[in-house]
Formats: structure tokens, C-alpha cells, sequence
């Protein structure tokens, strides 16, 4: 007889709680609109707004009113202050876990710091596939315990992101730049370069678009372009639709059974070109933003259970702020991507907790689920009520069991947060800030 696959579940769970539909199931309203189209766009100024009142810029900015010019030596700040304190303090070391001489780290610094030449307008650019955003113009490693979390990793970057770029290595080899929501250092290969900002700014706005609704979806390789292998969508990401086309070659892929998109390149001189790429129409992909709803919200969540936890973006994968900013961004609401900054710069009205265990739980027992739940430094999207427990869906590194042993989870999970964190003393009921009732937002409106 051939026995049955099971599923491990954390503590406290059921099979049946590993579904969107019980948790919509469970509330009132699940498909209930929270705001839309102009809405949306409004709800996205805002946290520009808030964040130019709280010079957070770096954090969200529009790179449509980014300043054409800039001082060198304002420049020359921002790669100063964008150093973390602990490539300073900690040792580097390679993909292999081997530190490397300290003299290394002074020459990565020379090489951020040392700008040779400067643009006199500043030009924008797109990325051409998905890379890392580094704090550091570096691929070596600084980490504590873990090799997976490394310090200098601050985010991952989607194919066909925007950005400003900044400035140059010394070595030509790296761009400090500035996307809508952070500022680092990307690979030169791995960007291009735009001879006139509005192809940037008209290609980022066009439509009709394709959006990726599945956790990935993947662009089909074209053997006959080069670097065209292993291009993928993230979740929230969109391309703009172009026009179907005839392939001249007879041994490439026709357009047949796929959507066809623009996708971003580079000429040998690194500059900005378009191609039309192949998505299969069996992908998960949606041609507009999703309705903004709490089943919608879950449905998004849960397409991502079980995904190994990806620090700042590695692996492919994701992390805890990445895991709710992905999910917003298939409606059309580009959240911040830090957990703190997503926290401040949220401008919908918020559940700030405070008091004992039971003052918690009446705070969290009026909030809708679907929204996302705060506390230091972690973020997770709040699934609502089950068993006598409250229960949230997040990326994050695991628990602490009844027992008191720690549990590894390090991936995407359902879990009661009556549970520890896997170092804490206290429950993540406990620890948690605030949570921001976004389905509120518009009652604030005039």
C-alpha cells in the first residue's frame, strides 16, 4: 500500500488553517473592496509625502521628480553615510566562509569612495535582470553566526527596475544608485543605462501591462539573445505588453500560447535597448492590479507557504518586509522595504499596542485580517482568529515550542502567536508595535 505524503505543520496549527479559503472563510466581508485605482495612487503619494516630512526619501521617492543635477560632494555623503558601521567592525569573508585580508576591506572602500568622474545630468536606468542592491560595491560576505545572513545584502532588485544612477565605482565595475526604495551599490553588467530619462520614466508607466501574480514567473530563454537565460518576475512585478510578433528565425520560439512583453537590454556600450520577450500564458499572470481585498490578500500569501526565508532578497527567495511588500505590490500599493520603514511610513490610521496579554488581544481582536502586524524588526500579514488564538502568516526564522526548545522554520509559515519567537522570552503577541489598519485609510479621506 503506498503510504501518503503529510505535510509538517508548526505548533498549534491545523492542515486545514494551510489554506487561504479558511481564513476567508472565517471573516466577514472577505472580498470586501478596502480602495482602488485613484485610491491607490493616492494612498502611494502619501507615503511620499511622509517620507520627504521625515527625510526618509532613501526609503521612497519618485524618480520622476528626482533632481537632474547634484553636487558631487552631496554625493560623495550619501556613499559615506550608506557604509554600515559594521563593514567597519566585522571581518569579510568569502562564498566559501574564508576571511579575506583586511586590506581588502580598505580597497572596497577606496573603490566606493574615490569618484573619478561625475555625470553633469544624472541619468536613469533599468535593471536587466533580477541582482542584488549591496551596500558595498562587493560580493564578499559580512556575517555573525550564519553565512546566509550577510549585512551587506540590502535588497533584492526585480528585472526592470528604475533607478537614478548616482555614481561610479573606481573601477567601473559597480553604480551607486537610488531606486524608488533604497540606495546601493548594483553590478554595471547588470544595469542599463537610458540616453533619455522619459524612455525610463514612459516605460515604468506604460500600459497595458502584464503583472506577476504568481510567487514567480518566469520568462522563456531565447538562445539567440544573449543573457536571456534564467529571467524571472517576482510576485508584484510587472513588464508593459508589446505587440506579438513573427519569429525570422525558424529555430526560435514563436509567439504562440504566450503573452508577449518588453523586457529591458543593454547594447555593448551599456546603453538602454528593448526586446520582446515570451511569458507562457499558463503562468499565473494578471493584465491589471488585483482587486484590494482580505481574500485577496490570503490567496497571495499563501501562494508563497513553505518558501525558504531569503535575507535581503538571496536565494531567489525573500524576507520578512519583502514577503508583505510583494503581496501589497500585486494591488497596485508600493510599501516600503525595510520593516521599520514600512511601520512609519504607512500613512493609514494604526493600531499602536501597549498594555498587558489581554489588553493585546482585545487591540488585535479589532482589526481586520489582511493587514500587516508590527514589531521590532519583523513584519507579518495577520490572519485572523482560530482555536482561541490569533494567527499571522510570515516570513520568519521560527519559534520557540511549548517546551521551550527552538524551532527552525526559516521560510514562510502559519503560526499562533501565543508562540515565542525562537530567542524570546516574551510571545509575538506580546512584542508586537503596531499594525496599521489599511482597510480604514479611507475614512481618514476627505
Amino acid at each position: 500500500m503506498m503510504q501518503k505524503m503529510t505535510v509538517t505543520l508548526p505548533e498549534g496549527t491545523t492542515t486545514e488553517m494551510h489554506t487561504a479559503k479558511f481564513w476567508a472563510r472565517r471573516m466577514t466581508g472577505p472580498g470586501k473592496r478596502w480602495f482602488s485605482g485613484t485610491q491607490v495612487d493616492h494612498f502611494n503619494k502619501e507615503i511620499l509625502e511622509i517620507s520627504k516630512m521625515m527625510a526618509l526619501e532613501r526609503f521612497a521617492t519618485s524618480l520622476e521628480d528626482f533632481s537632474l543635477r547634484m553636487e558631487v560632494d552631496a554625493i560623495r555623503s550619501m556613499i559615506g553615510e550608506a557604509i554600515p558601521e559594521v563593514f567597519l567592525r566585522k571581518s569579510l569573508t568569502g562564498p566559501d566562509g574564508e576571511e579575506v585580508p583586511v586590506e581588502i576591506r580598505d580597497d572596497i572602500i577606496e573603490n566606493a569612495t574615490t569618484i573619478i568622474s561625475h555625470d553633469m545630468v544624472i541619468p536613469l536606468g533599468l535593471t536587466i535582470r533580477r541582482t542584488h542592491l549591496r551596500a558595498m560595491p562587493t560580493d564578499l560576505i559580512s556575517a555573525g553566526d550564519y553565512i546566509d545572513n550577510d549585512n551587506l545584502q540590502l535588497t533584492s532588485v526585480s528585472l526592470a527596475t528604475p533607478f537614478a544612477l548616482l555614481a561610479r565605482s573606481r573601477d567601473n565595475f559597480w553604480f551607486f544608485v537610488q531606486t524608488s526604495n533604497y540606495r546601493g551599490w548594483l553590478k554595471a553588467d547588470h544595469v542599463a543605462i537610458a540616453k533619455d530619462r522619459r524612455e525610463v520614466l514612459s516605460f515604468a508607466k506604460a500600459e497595458p501591462f502584464l503583472l506577476a501574480a504568481g510567487n514567480r514567473v518566469e520568462i522563456e530563454p531565447d538562445p539567440f539573445v544573449r543573457d536571456s537565460d534564467s529571467l524571472f518576475l517576482q510576485m508584484g512585478d510587472t513588464l508593459p505588453a508589446a505587440k506579438s510578433f513573427e519569429a525570422e528565425n525558424l529555430h526560435a520560439q514563436g509567439p504562440y500560447g504566450c503573452y508577449c512583453i518588453k523586457i529591458p537590454c543593454r547594447d555593448r556600450k551599456g546603453f538602454l535597448e528593448f526586446r520582446t520577450g515570451l511569458i507562457r500564458s499558463s503562468e499565473d499572470v494578471h493584465s491589471s492590479t488585483m482587486k484590494l481585498t482580505s481574500k485577496n490578500i490570503f490567496r497571495q500569501a499563501f501562494k508563497m507557504l513553505g518558501e525558504r526565508y531569503g535575507w535581503g532578497g538571496a536565494f531567489n527567495r525573500r524576507d520578512c518586509s519583502r514577503f508583505v511588500q510583494d503581496i501589497f505590490r500585486c494591488f497596485g500599493v508600493e510599501l516600503p522595504r525595510d520593516s521599520w520603514v514600512q511601520e512609519k511610513l504607512n500613512p493609514a490610521p494604526a493600531i499602536v499596542f501597549s498594555g498587558d496579554l489581554e489588553e493585546r488581544k482585545k487591540q488585535l481582536a479589532s482589526l481586520r485580517p489582511g493587514n500587516p502586524l508590527y514589531m521590532p524588526g519583523h513584519t507579518m500579514i495577520y490572519l485572523g482568529q482560530a482555536r482561541g488564538d490569533f494567527y499571522a502568516i510570515h516570513d520568519g526564522s521560527g519559534y520557540k515550542s511549548g517546551k521551550g526548545r527552538p524551532v527552525s522554520v526559516h521560510g514562510v509559515f502559519v503560526m499562533p502567536l501565543s508562540l515565542n519567537p525562537m530567542k524570546g522570552e516574551k510571545s509575538y503577541l506580546e512584542m508586537l508595535t503596531s499594525a496599521p489598519e489599511m482597510d480604514r485609510w479611507l475614512e481618514g479621506q476627505t
